[in-house]
């Protein structure tokens, strides 16, 4: 099995640095991984100004807080892995603001993993959402929730299993970490209330595949009581004590995910925990 080698880690601002040194030393790297840090600044959109001179100072004033936006994590970043004696490496790029997050992705196909720790909008200038980093990276994502500081990742991992494509991807994109946790625990659930779900690969048969793979997995399935996934996944991460959870990005067709929601939107907006992602 291909080992954690190469790692990205999505850095929009200063504040994103710790949560993914943290997380890179928690995975389970081989001997020679390396953490490469992503930072794409935005160029101003320019649209609607109404004067030469307006379209100017705006612009200036942009690159110049892009700039030292760029700076300052740049300086945090390599400050962080020195400190920690980890092999490390910095990439910058610009784009058009609304394609900051396509663009990190694209930047990170060559990652084994990548990192995505959320900041607070209001500390990053780029516009940045982890959805579409897993959509045009093809690579696996683990998003870090804001202020996430936990030293633990992926030692009792919590995979929300409802036998598609999506979630199918990415718990072959887990393995490395899935073989190596204490404990695995695959929730499918067969509906809500009265709303059924249904399931097109059993649990027990994933289950089965990844013990195959060294993994110490167990199953839970049932008819859950709760009116959601999004609120029975919290309630099962915290009833296992899982420090991360793969599920797939978007059940549904992106179009119908943007418009109506779902569970991954609904993860998305309130991440409770570290979350694996695939598309």
């Amino acid at each position: 099995m291909a080992e954690l080698r190469t790692v990205f880690a999505i850095i929009p601002a200063a504040e994103a640095v710790e949560a993914a040194v943290a997380a890179f030393q928690a995975l389970p790297l081989s001997d020679r991984a390396r953490l490469v840090g992503v930072h794409v600044a935005p160029l101003a959109v320019t649209f609607g100004l109404a004067t030469d001179i307006a379209l100017a100072s705006f612009i200036e004033a942009q690159i110049a807080a892009a700039d030292e936006e760029r700076k300052a994590a740049e300086a945090e970043f390599a400050k962080a892995a020195r400190r920690t004696g980890i092999d490390f490496g910095w990439r910058a790029e610009k784009s058009p603001d609304n394609l900051v997050s396509p663009h990190a992705g694209a930047m990170s196909r060559a990652a084994d993993i990548i990192l995505y720790p959320q900041v607070r909008p209001e500390v990053s200038i780029g516009r940045h959402q982890i959805e579409e980093v897993v959509f045009t990276s093809g690579r696996p994502v683990i998003g870090l929730p804001a202020g996430w500081l936990v030293k633990t990742l992926g030692r009792r991992v919590l995979i929300a299993w409802d036998g598609g494509r999506e979630v199918a991807r990415a718990v072959f994109d887990a393995l490395p970490l899935l073989a190596k946790a204490e404990a695995v625990r695959i929730v499918s659930v067969q509906g809500f209330l009265d709303d059924p779900v249904r399931q097109f690969t059993h649990g027990d048969d994933i289950a089965m595949t990844l013990s195959r793979h060294g993994a110490r997995v167990e199953t839970s399935t049932f008819k859950s009581t709760r009116p959601n996934m999004r609120d029975e996944l919290k309630a099962q991460a915290l009833d296992f004590g899982a420090d991360l959870a793969v599920m797939g990005c978007y059940g549904h067709s992106r179009f119908r995910e943007r418009i109506l929601g779902g569970v991954s939107r609904s993860m998305l907006n309130d991440m409770p925990l570290p979350l694996l992602l695939a598309n």
